[in-house]
């Protein structure tokens, strides 16, 4: 908690910053010639439990991920062997990712899937920003927005042609999510206290959820065995990173994780 504190803190400063340099006004002007967005519902939603790969160089514990970090790479393998989607970062200072690094990959030819803007937003200032450099959707953290501010920017990212993914770490979160108006609604499985990763807990926070809502296990899924458990309590979709990240053979993970509609082939 106190590492999301200080993230949201340095946040504060670093939306104004951008706001100063590039205004509201240009960056909807570039939205206008922005690709279409591609249907990251209707991707989480395909038969079996959906992988969403992430793409980061970096993470405040675990330091760089990769010796050989290429988001592009990575990117492009994902897409081809067998992520529905891909999260990438756009946090510069944590996580070494970027804006521009959500642009490179979301309007790459070789990258077909729905791509995710994950950021720790607290201003729709962030959700223009993931919609003009290509992003079909946008990661929202409940704890990081002023509950009366979580419906704007749910709809907001909606009116733009995106989807929404809101991340949290409790049923009341995840209540309040729903009654916000979340379509997909993310379930950390790290206790915040304990930091321990409990799938179970987190179908204790599914089970109050509504029929339609999809459903997203994130955080701590660590091989093929994860993910089956994950489908088996009935998420629909799956965000995993540091278990790609650190793999040497990505394809081969990539595709231990799509197992339920990648089978053993590419």
């Amino acid at each position: 908690m106190f590492m999301l504190d200080e993230i949201l803190s340095h946040k504060v400063q670093e939306v104004k910053e951008k706001q100063s340099l590039v205004p509201l006004k240009e960056i909807k002007e570039k939205i206008a010639s922005a690709r279409m967005p591609r249907d990251f519902y209707g991707a989480l939603k395909k038969p079996g439990i959906s992988l969403i790969a992430e793409v980061k160089r970096k993470s405040p514990s675990k330091g760089e991920l990769r010796t050989d970090f290429d988001a592009l790479s990575l990117a492009r393998m994902y897409a081809k062997y067998g992520a529905r989607a891909i999260s990438v970062l756009a946090d510069v200072k944590y996580f070494g990712g970027g804006a521009h690094v959500v642009e490179r990959i979301a309007n790459d030819s070789q990258v077909q899937v729905p791509v995710m803007y994950k950021e720790f937003i607290i201003d729709p200032y962030q959700i223009y920003e993931a919609r003009a450099v290509g992003a079909d959707a946008v990661l929202m953290i409940v704890r990081a927005i002023e509950p009366d501010r979580l419906p704007e920017m749910i709809e907001t990212a909606h009116d733009l042609g995106m989807q929404a993914l809101v991340e949290c770490f409790t049923a009341e979160e995840a209540e309040r999510a729903v009654t916000a108006g979340a379509r997909i609604v993310g379930i950390n499985n790290r206790d915040l206290q304990s930091f321990e990763v409990d799938l179970a807990r987190s179908e204790d926070i599914r089970r109050v959820l509504p029929e339609g809502v999809v459903t997203v296990s994130e955080s701590g899924l660590t091989c093929g065995a994860d993910a089956r458990k994950a489908e088996a309590l009935g998420f629909d979709a799956m965000l995993v990173g540091e278990a790609i990240l650190k793999a040497q053979d990505v394809p081969a993970r990539v595709r231990e994780f799509a197992y339920s509609y990648m089978g053993t082939q590419v």
